[in-house]
């Protein structure tokens, strides 16, 4: 038996195994994923030093806003006075 028959037979009988697909995933040929069919997952969340470089980039922004706001004052009290 050549490898390429024993493929086509394991497709086969993946095909024969396989639950019936609901209406609207039978449509688009794809399959939709239940929390039934899943076992109960982890969320993945964002690593930690992605929240570090948010955390980092909210101080500096913060910064550089009070700057501005000093900044502007300087500037009208120059203009004004």
């Amino acid at each position: 038996m050549n490898p390429l028959s024993r493929r086509a037979a394991a497709s086969n009988a993946q095909r024969q195994n396989r639950r019936p697909l609901p209406d609207d995933s039978a449509q688009t040929g794809r399959r939709r994923s239940s929390e039934a069919d899943q076992p109960q997952q982890r969320r993945a969340g964002a690593p930690w030093h992605f929240w570090l470089v948010v955390i980092m980039a909210t101080v500096y922004l913060g910064w550089r806003a009070v700057e501005g706001v000093v900044w502007l004052i300087q500037w009208f009290a120059g203009v004004i006075g």
